[in-house]
């Protein structure tokens, strides 16, 4: 009897504690640093004017109360700011949602879901309603599915609504790239990884923040599935996980990172751990890698404690910092990364040490840190990135010929949404209709793409009114503006502008459009913030601070307290209304609230664009504000002439060259527009009186660099002269196979031409391509900015598509190329066949192909696959081909008839 009392005790134990439901937060360690940081978190807003924490004094479930304490320890700035605590309320509850909706809710581990599913933020976007808007659809598309079907789906989905296009580096909101339909990589990447998270998937945004073999970066996905990370390209499905267009490429990483939101308990390694948030290397997922140890002396040979050391990279012509840290109290410092080559670069309390350093070398490099000033006048570093490693391919015919149609429907769908926009005989009516000019519409209502109704709302509402002004402000606005603004925003800034009377306050019209009437700063998410700050400040400070300045930068230094870390893992500055009301701020959201509130006062303001300094307007001077010092005093100014001569193709600005300032022990590159063209200009270039570098670069077609850096100072008064001259790779062209262009034919409208009477006896580049997807894009991009030069050269450009890919062709016509250029299909896959019979087999999947070839077919220049620069490239050969006596008789004889 007593036995079976004590099994019946012993049972109902049992179900009392099955049947308590397990925490969402278990790890003690975790739930401590929680607690931690809130007490930050508190301290930090003290003085906050916006209702934060009440939010924890409603009736919250405990996993909401759980879910809601993670979000807010570890929030940023920009979150806690400028959005409503009950939007991350309604989002967590969405999140949890999925853990007893979706089939695999409650396998996800504790630390997958708090770092991957719950977080609403990916990158620098302006949050949204996604999870609300698209959850049912979602959950639908996937309804019936495992976990590796529903991710795959859902990539399938995103593309469905959006497709690669290259935009500027603010990311769009998930739905207004939806609205929009394209987006570059980081924007479709952060699109798919809400995508994922809304269904439950746990999903990261990966970076190589600059590749090492060619200019530019890449972000892609990876999913948790059943326990382990795969990888796939956003927006671009593929046959299975852990395929894309850039797994060769990947394989040549010197680094691929992530962040966690929070504090990581995981396995991956963390590069960097911060308050709120860690980050996360992921390299040894993708490459060979390799761990390297950087130590760091004084000039008296004692280890140099807490140095800071860049690990830097050479890419778009300057030394990119990929992966910082500090040195302990050994004076040493280590990173995971591949097989390339890196300058590694230290400093502290102003004192510099550098080197080149190759990974494959060697393990250790030392440095002293012993100048102040360069050393030496210049240095020349041969950059090698790792070595190409071939990808097979494991997908069938079968299986890819199905992809490939299921993408052709998708294309269908984003098709006839984009439909949708409004087409020119739209914006004629409606010019008539406004009155207003339909040139200057007409790009604004293309540019809009499915905000046209946000845009046409803005101009009709206030083409009477304000009829002088309406336009001038809407084309300040960066491009991606018009797909993501709204009326009420545009006509805030163009009313109150209006209605303070800013313009007669100042004297020049371009002063006023550009830096006072304009609410495009920097390039943070544009907000009201203009009627804000009137009310806010009144009109006494306003007056105050168009006599005096410091009227201004006094409230600010005494009422906005700065924090250098706590808005790092948005990167998306605070609006000037989450400023004002947050009253903390990190330093590039304190000066676009300076110049957002001068603007506010009729006072011109910007933010320097080359040092992005905050600056103001004072009789048509500009001056700058500094807020580490009560008396702001303005830098002493020199000239700079830069000059050229003898080099291929004109430098450009972070194309071939950058101008680095010295600044705490390291050159920070100046920002002048992409593109540019400063050498053998008539005006020298003003900078602040100081040291300089400039550092140039020749990229290989293999991807290596020549490299050089040439130090110089700027003296008050005086004008430095530079030559940029970008090295030069010695030895001649030789042929790396010939293509029978007899043999091999175009498909032009219906007719069938031979490549030898296309290129009529003249140099060539041949392109196969498809023009859908990313990688050719590139191409299509790179050829536009040289087409005069093409022009002028004379050869024959042949751009071949797949016949599957046939029905993209009219997406050539919106690209600027070549006029000597021939388009068509290849007939069977013959030039593609004869191509791979030359540079080996699964070239299909390795698209575009560029070849330069001779009238005869032989091959100078042969390329696959992702690229950055290919025009350049190929002016390079033209250039080294012009310059050869030998080839150019060849080329004469060959095109005699």
């Amino acid at each position: 009897m007593a036995n079976k009392f004590i099994s019946a005790i012993l049972i109902s134990i049992l179900l009392i504690s099955c049947s308590k439901k397990q925490e969402l937060i278990q790890n003690p360690e975790r739930k401590a640093d929680i607690q931690r940081m809130l007490t930050v978190q508190k301290e930090l807003t003290s003085k906050s004017i916006i209702p934060i924490w009440g939010i924890f004094d409603q009736s919250l479930s405990p996993d909401e109360k759980q879910a809601m304490e993670f979000l807010y320890a570890y929030m940023p700035l920009s979150d806690l700011a400028d959005y409503q605590p009950e939007f991350f309320l309604k989002n967590a509850r969405f999140s949890l949602k999925t853990r007893t909706e979706m089939p695999w809710g409650k396998t996800i581990p504790e630390e997958e879901f708090l770092h991957f599913v719950l977080p609403l933020r990916v990158n620098n976007e302006n949050l949204d309603n996604f999870r609300e808007v698209m959850y049912d659809e979602i959950a639908q598309r996937i309804k019936g599915l495992s976990m590796k079907e529903a991710a795959l789906e859902i990539n399938h989905w995103c593309h469905e609504k959006v497709n690669y296009r290259g935009t500027d580096s603010r990311t769009s909101a998930p739905l207004s790239t939806i609205k929009k339909t394209f987006g570059r990589c980081g924007e479709e990447s952060t699109f798919t990884v809400t995508a994922m998270r809304t269904a439950g998937i746990p999903a990261r945004q990966v970076y190589t923040p600059r590749w090492a073999h060619t200019d530019d970066n890449h972000a892609w996905v990876e999913v948790w599935i059943d326990g382990k990370w795969h990888y796939l390209g956003a927006c671009e499905p593929d046959v299975d996980l852990d395929m894309g267009w850039f797994s060769e490429p990947a394989k040549r990483i010197m680094l691929v990172h992530t962040r966690a939101y929070g504090k990581y308990f995981g396995t991956d390694e963390v590069l960097t751990p911060e308050d709120r948030f860690s980050e996360l290397n992921l390299s040894s997922n993708y490459a060979t890698t390799k761990k390297i140890i950087v130590s760091v002396k004084e000039a008296n040979g004692s280890p140099a404690d807490s140095a800071k050391v860049e690990f830097q990279l050479y890419n778009y012509a300057e030394y990119y910092p990929i992966a910082s840290g500090y040195t302990n109290t050994s004076g040493q410092a280590s990173l995971i990364t591949g097989m390339g080559d890196l300058v590694i670069w230290a400093a502290k309390n102003g004192k510099f040490a550098y080197q080149k350093f190759s990974v494959p070398e060697k393990d250790t490099l030392q440095l002293i840190l012993d100048q102040t000033i360069p050393t030496h006048k210049s240095e020349s570093f041969d950059l090698v990135p790792p070595h190409a490693t071939k990808v097979e391919s494991t997908v069938t015919p079968e299986a890819k010929k199905a992809n490939d149609l299921r993408l052709a429907k998708e294309d269908e769908i984003r098709n006839a949404y984009m439909k949708t926009f409004k087409d020119s005989v739209w914006i004629a009516e409606f010019a008539a209709k406004t009155k207003l000019p339909i040139d200057t519409i007409s790009r604004l209502i293309k540019l809009s793409y499915g905000n046209w109704d946000q845009i046409s709302a803005y101009l009709e509402k206030n083409a009477a009114q304000y009829r002088n002004t309406v336009l001038e402000l809407a084309i300040q606005l960066a491009d991606k503006d018009y797909s993501d603004a709204t009326e009420t925003i545009l006509t805030d800034h163009l009313a109150q502008t209006a209605q303070l009377g800013l313009q007669k306050l100042v004297p020049s019209k371009e002063l006023f459009t550009r830096y006072v009437l304009s609410p495009r700063i920097a390039l943070e998410n544009l907000s009201p913030w203009r009627s804000f700050l009137a009310t806010s400040f009144g009109p006494e400070m306003a007056q105050s601070s168009r006599t005096d300045i410091s009227a201004l930068t006094n409230w600010i230094r005494e009422n906005i307290r700065v924090n250098t870390v706590a808005n790092k893992h948005s990167r998306a500055p605070l609006s000037p209304i989450g400023v004002y009301k947050l009253r903390v701020a990190d330093p590039l959201s304190r000066d676009i609230f300076f110049v957002a509130a001068c603007r506010t006062f009729g006072i011109p303001a910007r933010l320097n664009p080359e040092t992005q300094i905050p600056e103001y307007n004072k009789s048509g001077q500009w001056l700058r504000i500094s807020f580490d010092t009560v008396a702001t005093t303005q830098p002493e100014k020199g000239m700079l002439k830069l000059t050229e001569k003898g080099n291929a193709v004109t430098p450009q600005y972070y194309l071939h060259y950058t101008i680095g300032f010295l600044k705490d022990g390291f050159y920070r590159t100046l920002e002048f527009p992409e593109g540019g063209k400063l050498t053998n200009s008539e005006k020298p270039i003003e900078l602040e009186v100081g040291q300089y570098a400039l550092v140039t670069g020749n990229r290989q077609e293999d991807g290596s660099v020549l490299s050089s850096m040439t130090f110089f100072s700027v003296e008050k008064g005086k004008l430095t002269t530079v030559a940029v001259e970008l090295r030069k790779q010695s030895g001649e062209l030789k042929p790396s196979g010939k293509l029978n262009l007899d043999a091999l034919n175009l498909e032009k409208e219906g007719k069938t031409v031979s490549l030898s009477s296309l290129v009529a006896g003249k140099y060539s580049v041949l392109v196969v391509l498809d023009p859908d997807k990313e990688p050719s894009k590139h191409i299509l991009n790179d050829l536009g900015p040289y087409v005069d030069q093409f022009n002028k050269w004379g050869g024959q450009f042949v751009l071949a598509m797949p016949a599957e890919k046939a029905g993209q062709a009219g997406v050539l016509k919106t690209y600027q190329l070549p006029a000597k250029m021939e388009s068509g299909i290849d007939p069977n896959d013959q030039i593609l066949n004869a191509v791979s019979a030359i540079y080996g087999s699964g070239l299909k999947d390795k698209l575009p192909l560029v070849l330069f070839c001779d009238a005869t077919g032989n091959v100078y220049l042969f390329s696959s696959g992702y690229k950055i620069g290919m025009g350049e490239q190929l002016l390079k050969v033209i250039s080294t081909i012009e310059a050869n006596p030998k080839m150019m008789e060849a080329k004469a004889s060959c095109s005699k008839p």
